[in-house]
């Protein structure tokens, strides 16, 4: 219970920076998938938090979601360009 809700404040904030980033898509060419990568990032996320404890290997999906990570990273490193 404790995992969950220690997150709730992560997950709001989440939320918030999707919103931001999917508004400003329109106007930030090279970071117009920022939101869609926050958002896998969250996905892969929140399984493992609700899951991890009864099922180990839930925990696999923390790979995609440093995947998302490297995404952003590679994302920004093309805007800066």
């Amino acid at each position: 219970m404790w995992g969950i809700l220690r997150n709730i404040p992560f997950a709001l904030l989440g939320i918030l920076t999707v919103v931001l980033w999917l508004r400003s898509a329109k106007n930030d060419k090279p970071l117009r998938l920022m939101w869609l990568a926050i958002t896998l990032s969250f996905l892969f996320y929140i399984p493992v938090v609700l899951f991890a404890q009864t099922m180990p290997m839930i925990g696999m999906l923390m790979l995609p979601k440093t995947c998302m990570y490297v995404w952003m990273i590679v994302m920004i490193k093309k805007a800066g360009k």
